[in-house]
């Protein structure tokens, strides 16, 4: 094998979703966008692998193929839909910058740095090394138009990308967030925060209002299928989803109000709004149904929304102790304690935590309470008992949580056997 299939391979094994972006492009290159033909073709990308190179393709079983390939269209118009619905939804708010995160293969950067919008594609380094050069061959240089390596877990990376982003950002994320496990989670969260809270501007998605989507529109194409069929195929297409997803932490809950008190206590506010007047009148990938089947289901593919997320206000109380070896940041902001540790909370630093916690009680209603401890090195058995303390202050403990927690720290809570209270 050589050196070049190797590194296909090695980018695969690291990153599962690697083929499933690519197949996405191929999708929409066979549905005939200029830039997206020009984008395969500056990447050699086979045109005949766009069908099955995320199902399985020849190696799948003959019924379930079967069942993928009547999928298939469905599939096709949620990538087909996803994508022109958010290009047209940031034209339409008149966004200056973007930043897409992931930027994958498709053209966005291509479609909006041409449209006079400034576009930050940002994706693992097996999808820029490609990228780039790629897009450079296409349109060749362009200031409106950047490529840059990240991790969407580590705030660094993600700031040197926009070093030469000025004013507000609007931040695109389709097919990222349901590959992130909790803590991860919590981690971008904070990161995108940071940047809107520098920046300003909104942060859009719609992933984890796609899976409803999917089966509504899978119902409308197999409705003349007997039921059991339906269900099969309805199980391949999860399946080819859940391949790569882990799709088990809070933005995916079932429950949508439990989605938006998490938005809430990461510290944003939430606007719903309904994709239906952003996408396409008629998608490529239903032209081959009969009118009244491709009318409904593009409408049931319409029923998903925008989740658009803006920092919540910066107005609030703001406690801090800063010692040698510890900071606590303590922020209350509409009834929610957020606690963002640093260093050791021990023997010696415990008591100033609770101390301003009291301070923070005392100036208002505090209904959740949220604990930063992405820079806490070390916790002691009496900083676990201010936490006690403050968590049961609280009602309901669900309105209790500690995100971006260090295996060091983590560790501890679990030898204690705080884990049970806490995690």
């Amino acid at each position: 094998m050589s050196d070049e299939l190797n590194l296909e391979k090695l980018r695969e094994e690291v990153n599962p979703v690697f083929s499933t972006a690519q197949a996405c492009m191929l999708q929409l290159a066979k549905h005939g966008d200029a830039d997206f033909i020009k984008l395969r073709d500056a990447l050699g990308l086979d045109e005949g692998s766009a069908d099955f190179k995320s199902g399985g393709g020849d190696s799948l079983p003959p019924e379930t193929r079967e069942a993928f390939s009547l999928a298939l269209p469905v599939l096709s118009a949620m990538v087909e839909g996803r994508f022109y619905a958010s290009n047209n939804y940031i034209i339409a708010s008149g966004a200056k910058q973007v930043l897409d995160l992931p930027s994958g293969y498709t053209a966005r950067g291509i479609k909006l740095s041409n449209s006079g919008i400034k576009y930050f594609g940002v994706d693992l380094p097996a999808v820029i090394d490609v990228m780039k050069p790629a897009v450079e061959k296409i349109i060749g240089e362009n200031e409106n138009i950047s490529y840059c390596a990240v991790d969407a877990t580590n705030y660094a990376s993600l700031r040197k990308a926009l070093e030469s982003a000025d004013g507000e950002l609007f931040i695109t994320t389709e097919g990222l967030l349901m590959y992130f496990t909790q803590s991860e989670l919590e981690t971008v969260f904070g990161n995108i925060r940071k940047l809107l809270l520098e920046f300003g501007g909104k942060w859009v998605t719609m992933d984890n209002d796609l899976d409803d989507s999917q089966a509504k529109t899978l119902k409308v194409v197999l409705a003349d299928m007997p039921a059991e069929k339906c269900d099969q195929i309805a199980r391949v297409a999860a399946g080819i989803v859940s391949k790569t997803t882990l799709a088990n932490n809070s933005f995916f809950d079932k429950d949508k109000e439990k989605i938006k008190k998490f938005v809430s206590d990461m510290g944003f506010d939430l606007e719903i709004v309904p994709i239906r007047q952003y996408m396409p009148e008629q998608l490529a990938a239903f032209s081959k149904f009969p009118e009244d089947i491709r009318i409904k289901a593009t409408e049931a593919l319409s029923s998903c929304n925008f989740w658009v997320m803006t920092p919540k206000s910066s107005t609030f109380d703001k406690f801090e102790c800063n010692e040698d070896n510890f900071k606590a940041d303590v922020k209350l902001s509409d009834d929610t304690l957020v606690v963002t540790l640093t260093g050791r909370l021990d023997t010696i630093s415990s008591p100033n935590l609770l101390a301003l916690y009291k301070d923070a009680a005392a100036k208002g209603n505090i209904t959740s309470i949220c604990i930063d401890m992405k820079n806490l090195e070390y916790v002691s058995s009496a900083g676990l008992r201010v936490l006690l303390i403050m968590r049961k202050a609280l009602g309901d403990s669900s309105d209790f949580g500690l995100i971006n927690i260090s295996d060091t720290v983590r560790d501890i809570i679990e030898m204690t056997g705080f884990d049970s209270i806490f995690c």
